[in-house]
């Protein structure tokens, strides 16, 4: 099977769906390629993954390809549907246009692949024959050392996120500023990757022990930078948008171990035990409770984290690779 992956871009979506489910292909013994243009052998290829195909060239690109009977597969990792209205940037470039072409393509397209069940109860709306294949990494993460007791050292707590998910970050803003002057020996670190020192400012929070690394652009060097997290918090509004989401930042943490607090929203409480594999805010104030738990308990850090990475093991891309194969593999009535 020779398939491409094409996608609208090389951010982090980019990675889990088409550089991931690519490399994990290629290990079964197919051709799998992925990038932001068409191979110039495109017509060699039996089927062509595109992710989030809406932008007006790609969409014509889209019904040529559909013309020259190659098997198509649209990719989605999020609901453009239903963007919430403190993102305007992506409700600007999500507008009827977009979204009416984005439709569209799913409509022509054979096969229609998200990474989550409520995501795809949406895109059922617009397509025949919707498929859901989780986000993975590759094993080897797992096997990532950590030093749970952090004695003597600062203690890090994590945030992770862009420019477009910055929005959710004042759930947790007030929690984060007290833990970071916690008094312990070594101190307390906040770290936010993904925006700049100046976005975290005009949030609120200060202090000589909070920092911002701004964006990161290969996620190798992103896992590297999130893997030095002792706690790490994922806030999330409630919102319609984030329900239809994949809980990646619990992906991530529980591969690397690292015990996740996490708003208590669908996406997570799929994913989470409370108090086992990870701890789930309903209020604001349970923010600060739960890190002062863990900041102050190594036994429990590493429990938790232990507990969680046992969790991640099934979402190994060696464990998933089989989904996109059999997913994406030409019919043999269609290959006859």
């Amino acid at each position: 099977m020779r398939v491409h992956f094409w996608s609208a871009d090389m951010a982090g979506s980019a990675f889990y769906r088409a550089v991931m489910p690519a490399m994990g292909l290629s290990w079964l013994g197919h051709t799998a390629t992925h990038g932001v243009r068409l191979p110039p052998n495109w017509a060699g290829y039996d089927t062509i993954v595109g992710c989030r195909v809406a932008q007006v060239d790609p969409s014509r690109m889209w019904l040529r390809l559909k013309d020259e009977g190659k098997r198509l597969v649209l990719d989605l990792d999020d609901d453009y549907f239903h963007i919430d209205p403190s993102n305007a940037h992506a409700r600007q470039v999500w507008d009827v246009g977009m979204l009416g072409r984005l439709a569209h393509n799913m409509e022509i397209a054979d096969l229609v692949t998200c990474c989550s069940e409520p995501l795809a109860e949406v895109l059922r709306n617009y397509a025949a024959d919707v498929q859901v294949i989780p986000n993975g990494l590759p094993a080897q993460y797992l096997g990532h050392p950590r030093d749970y007791q952090a004695d003597g050292r600062p203690l890090y707590v994590g945030w992770a996120g862009t420019s477009s998910t910055v929005a959710e970050l004042p759930e947790a803003v007030r929690a984060l500023n007290r833990i970071s002057q916690y008094p312990r020996p070594g101190g307390v670190m906040v770290r936010l990757v993904g925006i700049r020192p100046e976005q975290a400012m005009g949030l609120g929070l200060r202090g000589r022990q909070i920092g911002a690394l701004g964006w990161v652009e290969r996620l190798e060097h992103y896992l590297h930078a999130v893997s030095e997290f002792d706690v790490w918090v994922a806030p999330y509004r409630d919102t319609e948008f984030n329900r239809a989401k994949f809980p990646t930042k619990w992906l991530e943490a529980s591969v690397l171990g690292i015990p996740l607090i996490a708003s208590d929203t669908e996406a997570y409480r799929r994913v989470i035990r409370h108090g086992e594999t990870g701890f789930l805010v309903r209020h604001e104030h349970e923010w600060g409770r739960w890190l002062k738990q863990l900041v102050d308990d190594a036994e429990l850090r590493q429990r938790v984290g232990m507990a969680a990475r046992g969790e991640a093991s099934g979402s190994i891309m060696q464990a998933l690779h089989h989904r996109w194969e059999a997913a994406l593999r030409v019919p043999a009535e269609v290959a006859v």
